[in-house]
């Protein structure tokens, strides 16, 4: 089994004093904070390590929040709290809708963000960024990026977490290829479904104590893939494509 951590939260704000007291308030309630001063920074950070949650001031300059909010849904269901001093309605209501779970106007009380922090952690899916199936058989760790399995224990690579992100999110349901070149290959130029087989093909190896038999990463021939909760105990009609 793998070891308990702390959620992981990143905090995106082009204040600095308001991320320096929010990252020492939440690490003080438990939580692994790394903070962003922008919108491409807080994507690079994403490269490196998959929050549970992304907190993110609207009202930023160059990339805002929604570009950054629309970009990260593309490739990842992250639950998102929104930060902005703008209490409009119209504004709230289509970062509510689009993006994030809550709405948090400026200024605010550190303690009410954290209660909201906790609330939406508690009813997210993906809140400690741990999957564990088939009665702990399989663990999928989207934070620390590896998967530990009967077959041994490897590491995730960007892509296969964004991957098994989103398969994860529709488990023991079979997700389309089509889908699953949009949401995790979607900055890239000329993305075909080759990229899918390859990359299943690679997440079998880890996962899979036979790669050519799959129990856990099966294909549903002609429509796209399906991560089971409970091995199948029968070999996947897929030869490993």
């Amino acid at each position: 089994m793998l070891p308990a951590f702390r959620p992981a939260i990143l905090l995106v704000d082009d204040d600095p004093d308001l991320l320096s007291v929010l990252a020492r308030r939440l690490t003080r309630e438990g939580f692994d904070v790394q903070t962003a001063p922008s919108g491409p920074a807080a994507l690079m950070a994403m490269d490196r390590s998959w929050p549970a949650l992304l907190i993110a001031d609207l009202m930023m300059p160059g990339m805002d929040g929604f570009e950054l909010c629309r970009r990260v849904k593309r490739i990842a269901d992250i639950p998102i709290i929104v930060l902005s001093a703008v209490d409009a309605s119209e504004a709230k209501v289509r970062a509510l809708e689009e993006y994030a779970e809550d709405y948090v106007t400026k200024p605010f009380d550190p303690d009410e963000l954290v209660a909201r922090v906790q609330r939406v952690l508690r009813r997210s899916t993906s809140g400690r960024g741990v999957a564990s199936l088939d009665g702990g058989e399989l663990e999928i760790d989207l934070v620390r990026r590896r998967v530990a399995s009967p077959a041994g224990a490897h590491p995730l690579t960007p892509t296969e977490v964004r991957l098994l992100q989103v398969l994860l999110g529709s488990v023991d349901r079979t997700v389309p290829t089509d889908t699953l070149l949009e949401r995790v290959w979607s900055e890239a130029d000329g993305a075909d479904p080759s990229y899918v087989w390859v990359s299943v093909r690679r997440l079998r190896r880890k996962m899979e104590l036979d790669p050519d038999k799959p129990t856990y990463l099966l294909t549903e021939r002609g429509v796209g893939y399906r991560l089971a909760s409970v091995a199948a105990r029968r070999p996947s009609v897929s030869n490993g494509s």
